[in-house]
């Protein structure tokens, strides 16, 4: 028999709810935003009281282990220090249903934003009330765009010196490598700033659901280089996308 996301997510909710050290269990990513498909990982997050994040990992594979084998298990570093996180996947599931666990230390101070786009959770249960969402604070929103964008206008070009030298020098993985660095990376930057302001630092992730379709279709292209020549020719181009939106952005957030 198929295992399902759903039942994998109803087996973690029966054990964990047993545990009084669990406070919190919910999910972010695919099933919190609606857009669940046959590609979709699962992105599941939980909150414990401290001191249990690893009695709660075992927790997780002995719920799981009663549906399926766990095949794979493998914890990374987290660079909020009161999160672990570890991928799991079990025997006979699609090799795209890995389940991505980030488990909270309850002390951890954190919120979902009101307005942030991709700040979304589909509670499975909430017995302390961790599941917290606030307004945006406008002013500072604003203010963090107008210091990104006053510094991506400042280096956007500068910076493009270190592409021009691997042109000049015919080396093209050196000046691919830059290319992505210093004009792709900060145009894609920009580009989410005037269309998606609330993840721009996303990058090419849900770029073709975040941006116009004829935009995705320029930033195609723009990848697309096979020689220096063709990047010489294409950082132009991108040049040229740049400054045009550059100066189509509203006062508010560009001097």
């Amino acid at each position: 028999m198929k295992i399902t996301r759903n039942q994998i997510i109803e087996i973690l909710e029966i054990e964990m709810k047993k545990h009084p050290h669990v406070y919190a269990f919910w999910l972010e990513g695919s099933d919190a935003s609606g857009t669940v498909d046959e590609y979709s990982d699962m992105d599941i997050w939980v909150d414990v009281q401290d001191g249990y994040e690893g009695t709660t990992f075992e927790v997780a594979e002995l719920a799981l282990s009663q549906i399926a084998q766990i095949d794979f298990k493998h914890e990374v570093d987290h660079p909020h220090p009161k999160i672990r996180r570890t991928f799991f996947h079990l025997t006979g599931t699609s090799e795209f249903l890995i389940i991505d666990m980030c488990i909270q230390s309850h002390s951890r101070k954190f919120w979902f934003t009101n307005k942030m786009k991709d700040e979304k959770a589909k509670v499975i249960f909430d017995k302390r009330n961790v599941i917290e969402f606030r307004d945006l604070d406008i002013t500072k929103f604003q203010k963090d765009l107008k210091e990104k964008v006053e510094e991506l206008k400042k280096t956007f070009l500068f910076f493009q010196a270190w592409v021009k030298k691997g042109i000049n020098r015919n080396n093209y993985l050196e000046s691919l490598s830059y290319y992505h660095q210093f004009v792709l990376n900060p145009l894609v930057e920009l580009l989410r700033i005037k269309y998606q302001p609330t993840k721009f630092n996303f990058g090419l992730k849900h770029v073709n659901r975040d941006l116009p379709p004829e935009i995705v279709k320029q930033l195609e292209d723009l990848h697309k280089v096979n020689s220096t020549t063709e990047i010489s020719a294409k950082s132009h181009h991108a040049n040229t996308l740049f400054f045009k939106t550059l100066h189509s952005l509203p006062g508010s957030i560009v001097s």
